[in-house]
């Protein structure tokens, strides 16, 4: 595992654990989403510059966080990435946060990818069975579109996979000939 992946897990620990302490999970859950949505890698980079002090990082930060309007709890937490010059890492930290936030939650993200734009009522009945199965948890769907597949679909959940597409198909096939001509 990276070092980073390491820190970035640690940061969002620390920080889930204080707005869980505070009650304020899904406050600081919308905080992050914000504060995502205007965050860029240029930014981030222009902030790692040894040109600029932590003192200084930290008063850009806390211009940010007001202009934002953020609870003190996310102020305190941007500070801080500010002033260890961790502002980068701010990517891991929202994706680790949302990992423990989905577990807390008892969410399960299901991705299906499809080989073009499926009808409502297909996803729909995917997600049912996949509901079905896992009737204990609350189930996300993330869907992807990716025509290497050629039709039917793809589910990931977690490390599991369910492969129900046409390159699938074609490829055991293909194999089941080779094999019986050998």
């Amino acid at each position: 595992m990276l070092k980073s992946s390491v820190i970035a897990r640690n940061y969002a620990k620390a920080l889930f654990s204080a707005a869980k302490k505070n009650n304020a999970v899904d406050k600081i859950a919308a905080e992050l989403e914000v504060f995502k949505s205007h965050f860029t890698y240029d930014f981030a980079n222009e902030l790692q510059n040894p040109v600029i002090s932590s003192n200084d990082l930290v008063k850009i930060m806390e211009e940010i966080t007001q202009k934002f309007s953020f609870e003190p709890i996310i102020s305190g937490f941007f500070l801080i990435l500010a002033d260890n010059r961790r502002l980068s890492l701010f990517l891991e930290v929202y994706a680790e946060f949302s990992i423990l936030l989905k577990k807390q939650k008892n969410i399960l993200e299901a991705e299906i990818t499809f080989a073009a734009e499926p009808e409502a009522a297909q996803l729909s009945q995917i997600k049912a069975l996949i509901e079905k199965k896992y009737s204990d948890k609350v189930i996300e769907v993330k869907k992807t579109i990716n025509q290497q597949i050629l039709g039917g679909f793809q589910v990931r959940i977690g490390s599991d996979v369910i492969d129900a597409s046409l390159k699938n198909q074609l490829l055991n096939l293909s194999q089941e000939f080779a094999s019986a001509i050998n």
